[in-house]
């Protein structure tokens, strides 16, 4: 063999060789057919799994706060009637708020309460008048303050998700009643469930005549 001949089949085992390394470089590089379609088949499912949990995290986070707004709704009507009822003189048969009258009966209670100076001292024969009322869905309370009293006078919502209120008087004569129950619902609809709470309470005159 001739030195040329020698130097031909070298240069040729190099060429070779240096391809082959190519082909496995590009191979390990690049992606194959299997593993692109691995890679999209788990993005797809960890979207939808995101998107199921961004879906959960709504419903419960929607169903949450409609439980909270009935419960505490209900919860603060119920509060109101204990602090108007306990330190009541008489509850009326009705009176005349500047022009509108009310009168006490199973979804209304008016109240005759002894008016209270800033200093926490009872203001000698002088009486604030509540009254608890429903319109629709809404459970108001309605305050004639008298001079000096540190009630104040207006309209406050107690609830706008009543769902029912009924009060019960010890005597059929209510302005001879010593207490006054009261049975509250309230309701709020989320979605195609209805969030619903019951409170009831009974409640004694302190300061009857």
């Amino acid at each position: 063999m001739t030195l040329e001949t020698r130097d031909l089949i070298l240069d040729a085992g190099k060429t070779e060789g240096t391809t082959r390394n190519q082909h496995r470089a590009a191979s390990r590089q690049g992606f194959t057919l299997v593993e692109t379609s691995i890679v999209i088949a788990l993005t797809v499912f960890e979207l939808a799994a995101l998107t199921n949990l961004y879906i959960l995290f709504n419903s419960t986070y929607g169903y949450e706060e409609a439980s909270i707004a009935t419960a505490g709704s209900s919860s603060a009507a119920m509060s109101a009637f204990g602090e108007a009822v306990l330190p009541a003189r008489r509850i009326l048969s009705s009176r005349d708020f500047t022009g509108t009258v009310y009168e006490s009966a199973a979804a209304t209670l008016v109240l005759e309460v002894p008016a209270v100076d800033s200093a926490g001292g009872l203001i000698p024969d002088t009486y604030d008048h509540i009254a608890f009322y429903t319109s629709g869905n809404s459970l108001y309370r309605l305050t004639e303050s008298a001079p000096g009293s540190i009630r104040r006078s207006g309209l406050t919502l107690l609830s706008s998700t009543l769902a029912s209120l009924s009060f019960a008087y010890d005597n059929p004569a209510v302005e001879s009643s010593t207490s006054v129950a009261a049975d509250l619902s309230t309701r709020a609809q989320f979605k195609q469930q209805a969030v619903e709470s019951r409170l009831s309470g009974i409640w004694y005159l302190r300061n009857l005549p």
